[in-house]
């Protein structure tokens, strides 16, 4: 009987080192790169690869750390056959540039760029050429990873930078981003996007650089830059409207269509709030029982709200006005436009919904992006003598999403 008790003891042994072993103690053998350069071998080591370090890895740093070199290996081994399909070398280019950008974010943590930042400008800089060359669908597509993949780890790296060197490598950032796009007019909304962001981070730098890239596009003269030059006029437009009188022209909801014309004589020495919405939008129909709330409150007192819908559903839009039982004028985007009106979401740029916008009894913007607890504030403010709506910003859950597109 004993050694029967000394085998038992040993497998439970067994089975509880295996129970609590460390992650990818007990992992397969790490995939051997393979002798035969062919595309099917090269994916297969890299599915198998893949597989393997997310058994042996916990963390993304962790598996970066155990297969980042070996998945640079491949990709690169990958983009020098010259059996891949057109999509396949777009594919596999922008993966190559995503890793290229692991490496280079990495490096300029540790003091400064590399190797593997040389190896992404460079490879950015033959993407352009090719283009230049063929100037087809592929090598647009190639040229576009690249550079925005580029860029972005110049943004990252510029933000680790104090304030001052920061705002230098901003600067160097806009000019450069807009004489790539000049250069290769693909990159023009990227560069676009490049300016948003800088705003975000320092806004007096962003605007700036908006009249730069607005003022460098339009002076090229490329058709490929229009619709870069016209989200750039738009959001200077947005950012100047506090203070100001907003573009508003609309086809309201009559009853049974759209077709009754806005008029700001009708909301003459009223307060109004140009609520830009979407029936689609999940924060949008959050906000309704608010926008309810604030109409009834201060509507007496002068307060008004002015829907504008970017549905091009029009039945379902009608539907949810009547379900909901919303009580002030809604215009169409969709009417407005095929009646010849600009389209307020385009004109402005605005990239996500609600967007709402405050206006004065003079007729002027108070304040953009007027929602939630701001909202409830600046009311109390215009209207004193009326009980406050008491929103608790500690719960205020106003958000926006991106419309289709954007």
């Amino acid at each position: 009987m004993i050694p029967i008790v000394k085998n038992a003891a040993r497998f439970v042994l067994v089975a509880l080192c295996v129970l609590f072993a460390p992650s990818g103690m007990f992992a397969a053998d790490k995939p051997v790169f393979p002798e035969t350069i062919d595309k099917e071998s090269l994916v297969d080591y890299q599915n198998a690869l893949e597989t393997w370090g997310n058994e042996v890895a916990t963390t993304e740093e962790a598996f970066w750390q155990e297969t980042g070199e070996e998945f640079y290996k491949s990709t690169r081994a990958l983009l020098d056959l010259e059996s891949l399909s057109s999509e396949e070398r777009v594919e596999y280019n922008a993966r190559f540039a995503g890793i290229l950008a692991n490496y280079a974010t990495s490096e300029s943590r540790k003091g400064g760029f590399g190797a593997k930042f040389d190896e992404l400008r460079g490879r950015t800089s033959v993407a352009l050429r090719r283009w230049k060359l063929d100037q087809t669908e592929e090598t647009s597509r190639i040229a576009l990873d690249y550079a925005t993949t580029l860029f972005n780890v110049r943004i990252n790296a510029a933000l680790e930078l104090a304030t001052e060197d920061r705002e230098n490598a901003f600067v160097e950032l806009v000019g450069d981003a807009i004489t790539f796009a000049l250069s290769f007019p693909d990159f023009g909304e990227t560069a676009y996007k490049i300016a948003i962001k800088i705003k975000t981070i320092e806004p007096e730098l962003g605007e700036e650089a908006l009249d730069a890239l607005c003022e460098a596009f339009e002076a090229s003269d490329n058709p490929k830059l229009v619709k870069p030059i016209q989200q750039t006029l738009g959001l200077r437009r947005y950012l100047r409207l506090p203070g100001s009188e907003p573009y508003f022209e609309a086809l309201l909801f009559d009853g049974d269509d759209f077709t009754k014309r806005f008029d700001w004589k009708d909301y003459r020495g009223k307060v109004v709030l140009i609520e830009i919405w979407a029936t689609w939008c999940g924060p949008c129909r959050k906000e309704i029982p608010r926008l309810k709330e604030a109409c009834e409150r201060y509507r007496d007192a002068g307060f008004e709200i002015v829907g504008y819908s970017i549905d091009q559903d029009l039945d379902a839009l009608k539907k949810f006005m009547i379900v909901e039982k919303i009580p002030w004028s809604m215009a169409s985007q969709k009417r407005s436009i095929e009646a010849g009106c600009k389209g307020l979401y385009e004109y402005y740029s605005i990239n996500g919904v609600p967007e709402m916008i405050l206006v004065g009894k003079d007729g002027k913007v108070i304040m953009t992006d007027c929602r939630g607890c701001k909202l409830a504030d600046e009311l109390q403010k215009l209207f004193p003598d009326v009980e406050p709506l008491g929103w608790d910003p500690e719960t205020d859950f106003s958000a926006r999403v991106a419309s289709p597109g954007k």
